[in-house]
């Protein structure tokens, strides 16, 4: 079996010392690890460096280098949330969240959900996005989140964490009806949270493409389809790691008392808006080639 770096982490001796340590030290295990993983994995790091190269390409010296070793501490604080977030136990996740988030924009869930149809919620692998389904649900409203877990051993943690909160877990794994759930949970005035990077699910076509980054990448209209067919409004959430255990949730509407031409490609420029501003906190490098459309 090929082990990527997410189940390098899940794996059950990791996760029992995990739980068994304080946060501090997990975190410096974890990089300890990260360190292990990506001296044996050297290809998939010189990937990684090349792919932040290429896209913070007017980045220079010793910018650039800052950049990336905060890219690869990044990385690794990514899976530590995860792992956090799914193996603690929630009174410990719920005290955390409580004490260390705010939250910008309530309003725009607020007046999304007062139309009776839902709302789509659209983030990316940036920042603390691990946690965006526990603030909004610890903060009482109803969330449905599309995800495809590495491990079975992570899906079964996220099962019986749910069971405190109003969050409803669409898996293929678990149901295999990933697009019906997520048009049902719409039609019950549930949150959807979807990631608009999921580049390995884009419909890729050569005719259809958007300029980000100072690239041409290849434009998936899924969002549309899904906003259009549903009538359900969308915003964008990014939750931004602004400092040692100091988190802000940002909502920001994109289609709530907006009517842009299409959602998708309005959510796509919040993605590049907040990878712009911290580049470091995006974790999704080694896909970065593939969303590139070939010219």
């Amino acid at each position: 079996m090929r082990i990527d770096l997410s189940k390098f982490f899940q794996m059950r001796l990791n996760v029992l010392i995990f739980q068994g340590l304080p946060p501090s030290i997990c975190f410096l295990y974890m990089r300890i690890l990260g360190a292990v993983y990506f001296l044996v994995k050297r290809s998939e790091k010189r990937l990684i460096e090349a792919n932040i190269r290429d896209m913070l390409e007017h980045s220079r010296g010793e910018e650039l280098r800052r950049l990336t070793r905060e890219t690869f501490r990044g990385i690794i604080t990514h899976y530590f949330e995860k792992v956090f977030a799914a193996f603690r136990p929630y009174h410990y996740v719920k005290k955390y969240v409580e004490k260390h988030f705010r939250v910008h924009g309530l309003e725009v869930l607020d007046k999304a959900l007062g139309q009776g149809r839902g709302a789509l919620l659209v983030t990316a692998h940036w920042g603390a996005v691990e946690f965006i389904p526990w603030v909004l649900a610890i903060k009482g409203y109803p969330m449905s989140v599309i995800l495809e877990c590495s491990t079975q051993f992570l899906l079964d943690a996220l099962r019986e964490k749910i069971q405190y909160g109003d969050v409803e877990l669409i898996s293929a794994k678990m149901n295999g009806r990933v697009l019906l759930e997520a048009l049902e949970s719409l039609k019950r005035n549930r949150l959807l949270m979807t990631e608009i990077d999921e580049v390995d699910r884009w419909h890729k076509r050569e005719k259809s493409t958007i300029e980000l980054f100072g690239r041409k990448l290849y434009f998936d209209n899924t969002l549309d389809v899904i906003a259009r067919r549903t009538g359900s409004p969308v915003v964008g959430v990014f939750l931004e790691r602004e400092g040692k255990h100091s988190y802000g949730l940002n909502l920001e509407d994109i289609s709530v008392e907006k009517s842009p031409q299409s959602v998708a490609r309005d959510a796509l420029g919040l993605w590049q808006k907040y990878v712009t501003k911290r580049p470091e906190q995006w974790y999704q490098w080694k896909k970065w080639a593939a969303m590139k459309a070939v010219s």
